[in-house]
């Protein structure tokens, strides 16, 4: 898609989360900011950051560290340690070490070439890096029982106190460069049961929670809904020194328009240039969603780019709209060629929204064993979500799942 043609110098509503450069775009929170940049002004936190997906919780998290780093608060590395589900402690501290000498040879290179503890550290980052490639495939749990095995096969190449010792002197270098509170890591990815096993989380926790306490090193784990209740039900260690958790909610449709409109004002060239979609179908994607801007944004993106926009067609109505989205979700759910039984029992998700196993089983006719493989299948392929509730796992539809099956 030319986007200039269209009067905007790129796609306005990019699904990548907001960035140093982009920190004018952010909207809303305002609450949640204040409470959290409060947190920021002490040293040694650590604040969970939850909220459902799509909803923002990485842009959130990045405009406080992006915003802490301009005060000279926090060195904070632009990239996120995104936690894989098949990591050990030392898999953590590693990316951890390796993300933060990246960004200070980026933001300091002349200040810390001749450094002890940035070239030991750098030092230490390439040693580990050669030893998972020497080590081969098998150093990231590939195989047949990835990411259902709850033991961790990942190698061990360096004591993890090393490591630690290491992590804390990098803090103690941010310091020195001017970062009154030290070095601010954050945490993605965690989100229980959708990347993560109760038991591998609970085990990682509580193998990292020393490390959390590391003197002038301070963390933000952002996950999906539940992080915080999941730490307290689990990993007591961890659950004791949690500084405070905050929830992100979807924008409120208000300020979900005033996204909007910050948005295009800031990609526009020239003249104000009508964007392509009306605003009824900007709309009706919220509500479908419930709110959720990176799914919003992809839709459109995809909607655009299918629909000939600017040639075949100039604005894109909500009857259009209603057609191209159920299409859309349709097509991706064709891609995963499913049998007859677990599309039915998508449909009855998608019908009824939030059902246990029993429940399916009872609607289904079908015996819970049977179900629970169905599942299991499309839980793997993302098209079914799970959230525990007590004892019980409550299953609901993805998104694309709820729409290809829309009245």
């Amino acid at each position: 898609m030319d986007w200039e043609l269209l009067g905007y110098k790129e796609y306005p509503f990019s699904v990548n989360p907001i960035s140093m450069n982009t920190l004018e775009l952010f909207t809303g929170h305002a609450e949640e900011i204040r409470i959290c940049q409060n947190i920021l002004n002490d040293k040694n936190i650590r604040l969970v950051i939850e909220g459902a997906r799509g909803v923002g919780t990485t842009s959130f998290a990045n405009y406080l560290k992006f915003s802490a780093q301009k005060k000279r608060l926090y060195f904070a590395p632009r990239d996120e340690v995104s936690v894989e589900k098949n990591w050990n402690l030392d898999s953590l501290l590693t990316a951890v070490i390796s993300t933060i000498i990246r960004e200070f040879e980026l933001a300091h290179e002349k200040e810390v070439k001749k450094n002890k503890i940035f070239i030991e550290a750098k030092s230490l980052s390439y040693r580990l890096s050669e030893a998972y490639n020497n080590f081969g495939i098998t150093a990231f749990s590939v195989g047949g029982s990835y990411g259902k095995s709850t033991s961790i096969t990942q190698p061990t190449f360096m004591p993890s106190t090393t490591l630690g010792h290491h992590l804390r002197d990098l803090g103690q270098l941010a310091l020195e460069l001017g970062y009154k509170k030290g070095i601010l890591v954050q945490l993605n990815n965690l989100d229980v049961e959708a990347i993560h096993t109760e038991e591998h989380l609970q085990y990682l926790f509580n193998a990292a929670r020393d490390y959390f306490q590391l003197e002038h090193i301070s963390w933000l784990l952002v996950g999906d809904q539940g992080l915080r209740s999941f730490i307290s039900r689990r990993v007591d260690r961890l659950d004791d020194i949690i500084s405070d958790t905050v929830i992100i909610n979807p924008l409120t449709k208000p300020l979900y328009h005033d996204l909007i409109a910050k948005r295009l004002a800031y990609y526009r060239i020239g003249k104000p240039a009508p964007f392509p979609i009306e605003k009824n179908v900007l709309d009706y994607l919220y509500d479908l969603t419930q709110g959720r801007l990176r799914y919003i944004f992809g839709l459109v993106y995809a909607m655009i780019n299918r629909l000939h926009i600017g040639k075949l067609v100039q604005q894109v109505s909500l009857e259009l709209a209603v057609d191209a989205i159920k299409s859309l979700a349709q097509e991706r759910i064709q891609t995963f060629h499913l049998s007859k039984g677990e599309l039915r029992l998508i449909q009855v998700l998608a019908e009824k929204g939030e059902l246990n196993v029993a429940e399916l089983a009872q609607d289904l006719g079908k015996n819970r064993t049977v179900v629970s493989r169905m599942l299991s299948q499309l839980l793997s392929n993302k098209l079914v979500d799970v959230r525990q509730h007590g004892q019980q796992r409550i299953y609901f539809p993805s998104l694309d799942a709820k729409i290809a099956f829309l009245s």
